[in-house]
């Protein structure tokens, strides 16, 4: 099977930085990163169950769907429910703050970021597949 790296480069970006996210920390302000790196997040995030942080986890799961059927005109759908998944971390400590004392959470999330940038990568191979789709009609 030939690579087609021209169509395929989003598709490829977004598992590269999928995986890069998996071994950086996901937040810096901690003393021991090692306990916070991505890939603990991945593996233990179905804890997370009971609270609204969970929706967030998956999207890992989401996000694998989209790339293993990124053939089908659903991966589409797949990858934009995948990031707006994504963008619920940290819903469920926003909802718990006291909003006058907002300092708490400015933790830097350079591991989220690139993790959520999976996602977007993800869903720009979808929207430029379509839009090369509807071009050559």
């Amino acid at each position: 099977m030939k690579l087609n790296w021209k169509n395929n480069l989003f598709l490829y970006v977004s598992i590269l930085t999928y995986l890069v996210s998996l071994i950086l920390p996901v937040h810096f302000i901690f003393v021991n990163s090692d306990e916070y790196l991505g890939y603990v997040y991945a593996y233990v995030g179905w804890m997370t169950f009971p609270y609204l942080d969970f929706f967030c986890w998956l999207g890992n799961i989401t996000l694998l769907f989209s790339w293993i059927f990124y053939r089908k005109n659903v991966s589409f759908y797949v990858a934009i429910l995948t990031l707006i998944l994504m963008s619920f971390y940290g819903i469920n400590h926003l909802t718990r703050l006291d909003i006058l004392q907002v300092h708490e959470y400015d933790l830097p999330l350079f591991g989220y970021w690139i993790w959520l940038f999976s996602s977007i990568f993800v869903l720009i191979y979808h929207y430029k597949k379509y839009k090369l789709k509807s071009q050559t009609l």
